[in-house]
């Protein structure tokens, strides 16, 4: 980006969202790390047109050696293909997150989750039209997590991995949910039970049932309504 744009970027920034930061956040506006935190502070002031020209003014700087500024870089990518994807762009949305994915570094697992990210790819390849592709993902997502599972002690396993693997079980159920196979939905929602914080018994006991009755749809919202993660 040509220092003229920057600069126009930078006072257009100013106008919308200086009050809300500290005076010295435009000082350095070059530094990517402070574009990143206009970026987030205009997306939420509910402007995402501009938050999104911050975030790809810092993407198109490309990967950064320092960890700090290649942060910057990673959570662009994740921001874009998040607002690309509320945009129903949904193929560069996955491209952006495929690119985020491959220049993650495993040091900012406790500022971004890994699997997380992996899931909204997942989730963007689907709705791309790439469901293959998409239903393979998860697959191979909630088989990683699971084989991680069950390396550890059952109350690390459910506090650390657990959530991650019920956020990609949860997407693959929503997966059938989505095609109305609700039976299968159902049934992929009840794998979470033995990865999750808490589960409400006499709900799931409703599911079953109603899963038995052939009330298939019920049955999914009720399960997915009695498990927390």
């Amino acid at each position: 980006m040509n220092q003229i744009v920057m600069e126009e970027l930078k006072r257009e920034a100013e106008a919308a969202v200086k009050h809300r930061l500290p005076r010295d956040a435009f000082l350095d506006f070059a530094h990517p790390n402070n574009r990143l935190l206009v970026g987030v502070t205009c997306l939420r002031a509910g402007l995402p047109d501009l938050a999104y020209k911050l975030f790809q003014s810092i993407a198109e700087e490309g990967p950064n050696e320092n960890p700090n500024q290649h942060f910057a870089y990673v959570r662009s990518l994740v921001e874009m293909a998040e607002l690309d994807a509320e945009a129903q762009r949904f193929n560069q949305a996955a491209e952006k997150m495929k690119e985020a994915l491959a220049q993650y570094p495993e040091t900012m697992g406790y500022m971004m989750s890994r699997v997380h990210l992996e899931v909204y790819l997942a989730y963007y390849l689907y709705q791309a039209g790439q469901k293959q592709e998409a239903v393979e993902k998860i697959a191979g997502i909630a088989g990683w997590e699971r084989e991680k599972f069950a390396t550890m002690a059952q109350h690390d396993a459910v506090a650390l991995v657990g959530p991650g693997l019920c956020y990609a079980l949860h997407q693959w159920a929503l997966f059938y949910a989505m095609e109305e196979n609700w039976e299968q939905a159902a049934q992929k929602a009840a794998e979470m039970v033995p990865f999750a914080e808490r589960v409400d018994e006499s709900g799931l006991k409703e599911a079953k049932q109603l899963l038995e009755r052939g009330r298939a749809e019920d049955a999914f919202r009720r399960t997915i309504d009695s498990i927390n993660y």
